[in-house]
Parts: structure tokens; C-alpha cells; sequence
């Protein structure tokens, strides 16, 4: 035993000492390949096009971007009601733009929830030639050219929530003349309906000609299992989409979210470098942080729009618009004034007037003249004078002007920001009024079905009153038939007794 132990430990160390040699005498193999891997740029596995994914928020500008929907739809926060529990409730979404990748990837993120116990009918996962409208099949037009994927929660063979695909080529119509299962590519039975607040995961995959849709019930997408894999070809340019039907009794359908990717997508191309593009791209990462100075501007400036938009209420800005451009007026009206007393006292010392000056109507004296100098120079101190008041005419004029035009831009950003709010105002009571609409043909068809069940059951109390009276009639003839023959009796009887005596 104990030299059976020892050769099993001296295989141990030769092992670990033959790994160990291995790995530092051949050190190439490994950073020779990420060396050659390191300059070539790897390509992801996946990528999400944004432009074909719900998620939210789901609106943009009153809509989503990039998707029609239409029928009982209902818009929340947290997801989309393709159809609410009322029974012949249909509702859709499809994509505007077309696929053109050759394999992809979309999840279906939904719940599915009812108060009974079997579903009302599902929702479906479309990839068809064509965006569809309203129809019989779930929701969806028949006669599609394309790939269906149907969650049928009330499965009339099962009473089960079965998942199913089917082709069809634009010829077959399953709402009246064909049987689904004769076509159906494959299916499974996965519970994914009242999964709670934990919404259940549909994936289709379309790799290397081959279909894999998998379901997750109750993982969070953490734990799909396999549904079905059939081998198929599908070509590009089709449009997604989901759908959904309520029958009676009828589910509400949810819409989480609804991604796509790009499996496979190709690698970026890596373009040469512009002159001086790499000494660029090193002074931007040679910068560190603000220094002090610019944190305070940007701290004083944070601080002025925080308080234009505490002061952009009702008509507060407004009033001290006007008030600021009349005191840069009253500013302006006051420098003229002082500009005009400046002038009067420089003509008090002898120069000349504007008027004068523009006209070239003065005197100029020569500096040959040595008994007029004094005079000389002082006209040219007053020239002097006049010149640097108005340059500083100017420069206040200028500074007023840029004040007035600062406000006028404020003012413009202010109305531009509440026409915006009035705009998100709008777009509020309008989905309000939408959901309002919503509620009031539900209450229109639940006030219906009250009214038909009150039809019936005053028709059920005519009934049953108009059988008591029957019975109170019958009972009253009997007792006026039997109180007749027991006064016949009696007479009878008495005048038997009559005759006898």
C-alpha cells in the first residue's frame, strides 16, 4: 500500500514538473497569438439594433421610434398592453424598417396573466414579408408570407399553454379552412402564464439555417429551456412584429420589452490615421482635471441657470425683463445728458461745436505764431477731449447693446422652454384622453354584459311569478270546489234527516 501511495505522488511531481517545463521553455506559443490578436480588431458576437428594439421608455414625441402599433393597445410606464382583459380585444406592434441581417437573435420579454383557469387565447411572434394589420390569427392578418410563433394559452386539446411555430407562404388560411397542426414545424408545452411579477422570456435564433426558440417561465432570463429546433431557411427583408387576442374568458397580454440582434456582426474596419490625428489624441489624454478656477465658473454658472429656472415661473421674468431694459435706457438717456454738458463746458473754453467740426467751419491757427500758442494748444486739449468722450460714449452704447441683446436671448430661451412644457403638457392630456377612451369602451362593454344578465334574470322572475300564480289559482279553485260539494253535502244530509222524521 505504502509503495503503491509513493508511486502515485512521484506521477503527481513528474506531471506538475513536465507542465511547468512545458509552459516556461515554449513562452511564445501563448503571447505570439495575442500579440498577432492585438492590432486586429475582434468582432462581437452580437450586436442590438436599436432601431428594431422596444424597450423603455417607450415613447418618443407621443410615439415609439421606429414602430406602428394600433388596435385595444394601452401605453403604460413599465409596459405595453397589446390587450386588455376583455373579450375580443386585439392589439399589434411591427416594425417600420425591414432585417437585413442573415442571422439574428430577438427575445420577447411578456407576461401573460388571468383570473380564470384556463387562458384566453395568447399573443404570437411574427417574421413576416410584410407588416400586418389587425386580424383573426392572434391579433394578425391570415394568409401570411412568412414565420409565426404562437403562444396559444388556451389550447383547446390540452386546456395548457402550448408554443408552436408554422410557415406559411402567403396560400394558407388557418382561421377557416386549414388545420394548424398539420403544419406546425414544432411545439412544447411551457407554462408562461400567471408567472407574477416575474415576466416570462421568449428567444427566437436564426443561425446557420437552423430555427431555436426557447422559452423562459419563471428564470428572469436566466434559464431557458429548449422549446423546439427545426432546419429552415429564411431570407432578410422581413419585418418583426407581436400581436395578441383576448377571448372569453379573456388575459391580459403584456409587452416588457422586444429586442434584436446581429449575430456575427463584422469586424470594424480600421482606417489609417490623419496627419497629426495621433498627437491630438495623446494631448486629450494627457488631460488630468479642472483646476479651481474652472470648477467656480462652472459652479457660477450651474448656479444662473438653476436660478432662471426657479425665477421661470408665471410672469416674474417677464417683469424684470422690463424692468432691466428700462433702466439700460434710462442708463443711455442719463449718458447722453452728461455727453451734452461735457460738450457745452468744452465750447465754454473756446473749442468749436460738432456742427463745426463736421462742417470744417473753423479757424486753424499756425504754430509760427508765438503769441497764440497757448490758444493752439488749448483747442487741440479740447479735441483731445471730445475724441475720448465720445469713445467712451461709444463703448458704454456698445455695453448697452450687448446688455439689451443678452435679455432678448434669455427671453427666447424662456419662451422656447415654455412652449416645450406646454408641448409635454399637451402630449399628456392627449395620452390621458387615450386611455380614458380605453376605459370607457371597457366600461361599455362590462355595462352590456350586466344589462344582458339583468334581460335574463328579469325574464328568469316573470317566469317564476307567473308559475306561483298558477299554483294559487289552482289552489283556490280546489277550495271553492270543495267548500260546493261539502255545503251539498250538508244540505243533503239534512234533508235526509227531515224526511226520515
Amino acid at each position: 500500500m505504502r509503495s503503491t501511495a509513493a508511486a502515485t505522488m512521484s506521477a503527481w511531481w513528474l506531471l506538475v514538473v513536465l507542465c511547468a517545463t512545458t509552459t516556461f521553455a515554449f513562452p511564445w506559443s501563448s503571447s505570439s497569438n495575442t500579440q498577432q490578436d492585438g492590432n486586429v480588431p475582434q468582432a462581437p458576437s452580437a450586436k442590438l439594433d436599436y432601431k428594431m428594439t422596444v424597450k423603455r421608455p417607450y415613447l418618443y414625441n407621443g410615439s415609439i421610434p421606429f414602430w406602428s402599433s394600433g388596435g385595444d393597445l394601452l401605453m403604460a410606464d413599465d409596459f405595453i398592453r397589446l390587450t386588455p382583459s376583455v373579450p375580443g380585444a386585439r392589439g399589434w406592434i411591427w416594425a417600420e424598417l425591414p432585417n437585413t441581417y442573415a442571422e439574428w437573435e430577438a427575445e420577447l420579454t411578456f407576461r401573460v396573466s388571468g383570473s380564470h383557469m384556463h387562458g384566453g387565447r395568447g399573443l404570437a411572434f411574427w417574421y413576416t414579408k410584410e407588416a400586418m394589420g389587425d386580424g383573426p390569427i392572434f391579433g394578425a392578418r391570415d394568409n401570411w408570407d412568412g414565420l409565426g410563433i404562437w403562444l396559444d394559452s388556451a389550447n383547446p386539446r390540452t386546456h395548457t399553454p402550448t408554443t408552436l411555430a408554422i410557415l406559411n407562404d402567403g396560400t394558407l388560411q388557418f382561421a377557416s379552412r386549414h388545420n394548424p397542426e398539420k403544419y406546425i414545424l414544432g411545439s412544447c408545452e411551457i407554462n408562461y402564464r400567471n408567472t407574477g411579477n416575474v415576466p416570462a422570456h421568449l428567444r427566437v435564433t436564426y443561425k446557420a439555417n437552423t430555427l431555436t426558440v426557447m422559452l423562459d417561465p419563471m428564470g428572469d432570463g436566466k434559464d431557458f429551456r429548449t422549446c423546439m429546433q427545426q432546419s429552415l431557411s429564411l431570407p432578410t427583408g422581413y419585418y418583426f412584429g407581436v400581436s395578441a387576442a383576448s377571448h372569453n374568458p379573456a388575459d391580459d397580454h403584456d409587452l416588457i420589452s422586444f429586442e434584436t440582434w446581429q449575430l456575427n456582426p463584422p469586424a470594424k474596419t480600421q482606417h489609417s490615421k490623419r496627419p497629426l490625428e495621433e498627437e491630438m489624441v495623446n494631448k486629450g489624454e494627457e488631460f488630468k482635471e479642472l483646476d479651481e478656477e474652472q470648477k467656480k465658473k462652472i459652479e457660477e454658472t450651474e448656479f444662473a441657470v438653476r436660478r432662471m429656472r426657479e425665477e421661470a415661473q408665471g410672469d416674474q421674468v417677464r417683469t424684470e425683463t422690463l424692468a432691466t431694459i428700462a433702466t439700460v435706457f434710462d442708463t443711455q438717456k442719463r449718458i447722453l445728458e452728461d455727453l451734452q454738458i461735457m460738450q457745452m463746458q468744452v465750447e465754454a473754453l473756446g473749442a468749436p461745436t460738432p456742427e463745426m467740426l463736421i462742417m470744417g467751419n473753423y479757424e486753424k491757427k499756425s504754430n509760427a505764431a508765438s503769441g497764440s500758442s497757448n490758444q493752439e494748444s488749448g483747442n487741440v486739449n479740447a479735441q483731445e477731449a471730445i475724441q475720448t468722450i465720445k469713445s467712451v460714449a461709444e463703448g458704454m452704447q456698445a455695453e448697452a447693446r450687448s446688455i439689451v441683446t443678452q435679455m432678448a436671448s434669455q427671453i427666447e430661451q424662456q419662451s422656447r422652454e415654455q412652449e416645450r412644457r406646454s408641448k409635454q403638457i399637451e402630449e399628456t392630456m392627449d395620452r390621458l384622453e387615450k386611455a380614458i377612451y380605453a376605459i370607457n369602451n371597457h366600461m361599455a362593454v362590462q355595462q352590456k354584459r350586466m344589462n344582458e344578465i339583468g334581460k335574463d334574470s328579469a325574464a328568469t322572475r316573470g317566469t317564476l311569478s307567473t308559475l306561483f300564480k298558477y299554483i294559487l289559482y289552482a289552489f283556490a279553485v280546489q277550495a271553492v270546489v270543495g267548500l260546493g260539494i261539502y255545503l251539498y253535502w250538508k244540505l243533503r244530509v239534512e234533508r235526509n234527516e227531515k224526511k226520515f222524521l
